[in-house]
């Protein structure tokens, strides 16, 4: 069990790691090289979209996307774990909040990696419906994406509810994970609000990473 633990710790700052390269993409390198300045509108234009396919800030992402991915399941395998004895049903839902996330993410990333390859092989073939395709790869890359910031948000939320059953996790961090459920609800209603969460989530999950190291992980799994 503490080689979960460790494990979780591990995947806490990969996920950190992984936001704090979104934030660059979406607050510097994507407006400054890329010409997305407005959200909303910039990322339905698909001949921006075709022009930043395989940029760095669109690689990286990518690339992120799926450590991310595998890190939220891995996280939510031992926070479930950790909570099981406290909370054994709110534990089982942490972990499909963190599997459902891990599943969006994942699934981000091979939209964003292998299924640019793929896409461009159709529209290499298929020159006519270029921006047909461009827009279906687009469209599912957001639907599985709004899966990843829900399920994130219902993690954050779980967490700090199981955690106001568990030792070890102070009122603020609390609170703060309740903020964190905002962009999962959000992206329901309106999409682009969801992509908050790659502002509020780095510190969030740092400090989550940083209090698994100090909690006593669970004597079985």
């Amino acid at each position: 069990m503490n080689q979960l633990k460790k494990a979780a710790s591990i995947t806490a700052f990969l996920i950190v790691a992984g936001m704090l390269i979104h934030n660059m993409n979406a607050l510097w390198l994507e407006p400054t090289y890329l010409g997305f300045e407005e959200p909303a509108k910039d990322y339905a234009d698909m001949a921006k979209i075709e022009n930043a396919l395989w940029s760095i800030s669109f690689t990286s992402s990518g690339i992120s996307h799926i450590v991310v991915g595998v890190s939220m399941m891995i996280l939510g395998l031992y926070m479930s774990a950790l909570f099981r004895t406290a909370t054994p049903i709110a534990a089982k839902l942490v972990f499909m909040a963190a599997l459902f996330s891990g599943l969006g993410f994942l699934m981000t990333g091979i939209s964003d990696i292998p299924g640019t390859v793929y896409g461009g092989l159709l529209r290499a073939v298929n020159e006519s419906y270029n921006t047909n395709i461009l827009l279906m790869v687009t469209i599912f890359r957001g639907m599985v994406n709004i899966l990843a910031i829900l399920g994130l948000g219902c993690f954050a939320g779980l967490v700090a509810w199981c955690g106001t059953r568990t030792a070890g996790f102070s009122k603020g961090f609390r609170i703060y994970g309740w903020v964190n459920v905002f962009p999962g609800i959000a992206s329901l209603i309106f999409p682009p609000i969801g992509f908050a969460y790659i502002q509020l989530l780095p510190l969030w999950m740092l400090w989550l990473g940083l209090r698994l190291r100090q909690i006593p992980a669970p004597d079985t799994l």
